[in-house]
């Protein structure tokens, strides 16, 4: 016997049919059996099927047995199913059963007893039917189902069911879920209609119920996790119409990088649009509420299939609140970086456009915003004011000379920020404000800045960034230093503390494809000298290893502060020099070719301490020496000496100091100290090569010590 049913899914029903349907044939008969080896379906196959009627006079009763219930999609097999109705109630317009009874293995929810009511009506064929009692694990679920001419509707109710089934069945389903294990409950209710095999419109409200669960690799998890959703969706032609709205306000949940504490900071969201049938999301309207950490809203259009997936973006920004957003959605992108615990107050709300995949405006208010990474390397406090970007396509920036000051037409507002005070590079900036435009890669200073460094300042008096953001970038800056404390310098980058300031001109700084270089000369006073660095470039200046290369010279200091200043004995006298091709690599010596010396023309005292010629000695090797002859004879009564000439070179190659003197010294020796008068003392080098890594030890604990004692 073979049947064609209309509908699939409906199996059990249409077996219930059948035997309601023949008791309608046999009313003289008070019990009859029918056995059926194969029934078939639009979907699906019957097996072994008995069916049983009893017709006592009072009413009809039912049951049928399947040995064996095959589902062709989703592709699904239940055994051993028996459906029984104690008592059938048929009329001339349907025949039903208040108080069937089904059992049997369904799959992968195992074995089930199910409790319900099915109608049936005679005169057009509708079917409907309600189910209870399906467990999954300790909850229940309830079914709903109508089949009618004009489509078919089904309800399913969900109360506390566990998390851990309802994952397994999906799974068995096919159902494209993250592949993890825990521990919950759900809470649900779900409707669907439509006509044949498609879907017209579905809606859902849920709540998941103290979730905790994670996926193997860790990229995934939850801590006691609870959240509200509700979603209607409907079909038209092909395009989905979606509308949905979700609330948490406890628990935890990871999603790689992003962690949330809902507890703290709950959530309500809400999406409304169309997923068109080319693929492309369409999101009418989107609203997000996180309690003090974001509030916004705007429209999207998303084509995933594109090389830039989001199209179009109209974002209004009401709040962006720290340190909330800081913790939520920026330190889990920072977490291999300096800024990975970082202080942060303050807020920040504005606008966004993006237009067929490219930004085109960016509008932001910054309102007393703070960031502190802790080590004072950045440092800013009470950032205020705004800044507005727009994009220039019609710009041609990029084909232009970087020395071309052709003005272009700005079209972008003026961007206006200030700020109360701040660190950078552990150096103390004061109070302070910038009036600059940015438009397309374009950024430009309007008005001359000064920005307060220690205790003294930074005087802007052009900026101008061009090509940001390519290989071909551009940064071009004029500037003026007013005089800062070497002193504090010293303080701040932890060196040896001396006198002095630093001044100066800056013009004619650029950074070009991830490189830094100074057309000018900076000078510095110091040490009553003058110390200037030219020839500047610095590499890869904002990465892990940066590469530094400039040349310096040094004109008349006077060793009596440098020594001073480094513990090194006491020196008089002046000394000038040249470091050349010095090169440091993440702020390390590797290479340079260095000449100190007393210039010719120095008419100063030349006095050297004791423990300067110590100190000295054992920089060029004969530290021994030098002690013996100072504590023997006359030499131990005398303080200091005088000297003629002083100096030494030491060119830097792999890690390899070739050292040189001021003049040759007998037995190939060189000299460091060449002296004067009576009584004299020289101090000779014999170490022509000295490794770098121990001459930087010596020079260390020269500093450090207090010098040799004389007897």
């Amino acid at each position: 016997m073979r049947k064609s049913g209309r509908r699939t899914g409906w199996t059990a029903a249409f077996v219930f049919l059948v035997v309601c349907a023949s008791a309608t044939l046999v009313g003289a008969i008070e019990n009859a059996t029918f056995a059926v080896e194969r029934v078939e379906g639009a979907g699906w196959i019957a097996e072994g099927v008995v069916v049983q009627l009893d017709l006592p006079a009072r009413g009809a009763g039912a049951s049928a047995a399947v040995s064996r219930l095959s589902l062709q999609s989703p592709q699904r097999t239940f055994s051993n199913v028996r459906i029984e109705c104690p008592s059938v109630a048929i009329s001339a317009e349907t025949i039903a059963c208040e108080h069937a009874r089904i059992t049997g293995v369904m799959g992968p929810l195992g074995a089930q007893t199910l409790t319900g009511q099915v109608a049936y009506s005679r005169s057009n064929g509708d079917l409907e039917a309600r189910l209870a009692g399906v467990r999954l694990g300790a909850g229940r679920v309830s079914l709903r189902a109508a089949l009618r001419e004009s489509g078919w509707q089904i309800r399913a109710d969900l109360d506390r069911v566990d998390i851990e089934p309802l994952l397994a069945l999906a799974t068995s389903f096919q159902i494209p879920l993250p592949n993890v294990t825990g521990a919950g409950f759900v809470t649900a209710s779900l409707t669907a209609s439509g006509k044949d095999d498609a879907i017209g419109q579905a809606a859902m409200t849920a709540k998941l119920i103290d979730i905790t669960a994670a996926n193997a690799e860790g990229s995934l998890a939850a801590e006691k996790f609870s959240v509200d959703m509700q979603a209607e969706v409907t079909q038209s032609r092909g395009d989905w119409h979606f509308n949905s709205r979700l609330r948490s306000d406890s628990g935890q949940a990871y999603a790689q990088p992003i962690f949330l504490d809902l507890g703290a900071h709950p959530i309500q969201a809400t999406a409304r649009g169309v997923w068109l049938r080319d693929g492309v999301l369409q999101v009418d309207h989107f609203s997000l509420d996180h309690r003090e950490v974001a509030q916004g809203k705007g429209r999207a259009r998303v084509n995933f299939d594109a090389e830039q997936p989001l199209q179009d973006l109209q974002l209004q920004l009401d709040g962006l609140r720290f340190p909330g957003a800081y913790a939520a959605y920026f330190q889990p992108l920072l977490l291999d970086t300096a800024f990975r615990s970082m202080t942060t107050a303050g807020a920040l709300a504005g606008g966004i456009s993006i237009v067929d995949g490219v930004p085109r405006r960016i509008d932001l208010r910054f309102d007393g915003l703070t960031l502190d990474d802790g080590a004072r390397t950045v440092v800013l406090r009470d950032l205020s004011g705004d800044w507005h970007w727009l994009d220039a396509t019609e710009s041609t920036a990029a084909d232009r000379d970087d020395d071309d000051d052709t003005d272009e037409p700005q079209t972008a507002a003026a961007s206006h920020l200030r700020w109360s005070g701040g660190a950078l590079l552990n150096l103390d900036l004061g109070a302070s404000e910038l009036k600059f435009r940015t438009e397309g890669r374009q950024v430009r200073l309007l008005e001359p800045a000064r920005i307060p460094i220690l205790d003294g300042a930074l005087n802007l008096e052009s900026f101008r960034v061009r090509n940001a953001g390519m290989p071909n970038i551009a940064f071009m800056v004029d500037a003026a230093i007013e005089p800062i404390s070497v002193r504090l310098l010293c303080n701040a980058f932890g060196w040896p503390e001396f006198g002095g300031q630093i001044s100066g001109k800056i013009s004619k700084l650029r950074v070009r494809q991830n490189v830094a270089t100074l057309g000018t000369t900076l000078q510095a006073q110091v040490f009553d000298g003058t110390v200037r660095i030219s020839d500047l470039k610095l590499e890869q200046p904002f990465s892990k290893w940066p590469r530094f290369y400039s040349n310096i010279a040094l004109q008349d200091l006077d060793l009596a502060l440098v020594t001073g200043a480094f513990s090194f004995g006491g020196i008089s006298g002046r000394l000038s020099g040249d470091i050349k091709g010095l090169e440091l690599f993440n702020w390390s010596p590797v290479a340079f070719d260095a000449s100190l010396y007393t210039p010719a023309n120095d008419r100063s005292k030349h006095r050297i301490s004791q423990r300067a010629v110590q100190d000295i000695g054992s920089i060029g090797g004969g530290g021994a020496g030098v002690t013996a002859a100072l504590s023997s004879g006359v030499m131990r009564f005398f303080d200091d000496f005088n000297y003629d000439r002083l100096g030494f070179s030491c060119r830097l190659q792999n890690d390899v100091c070739h050292m040189d003197g001021v003049a040759p010294a007998p037995n190939g020796g060189y000299y460091l100290v060449k002296g004067k008068g009576l009584p004299r003392i020289d101090v000779i080098g014999g170490a022509r090569r000295v490794d770098w890594p121990r001459l930087i030890q010596q020079l260390i604990a020269v500093t450090e010590s207090q010098g040799p004692v004389v007897n």
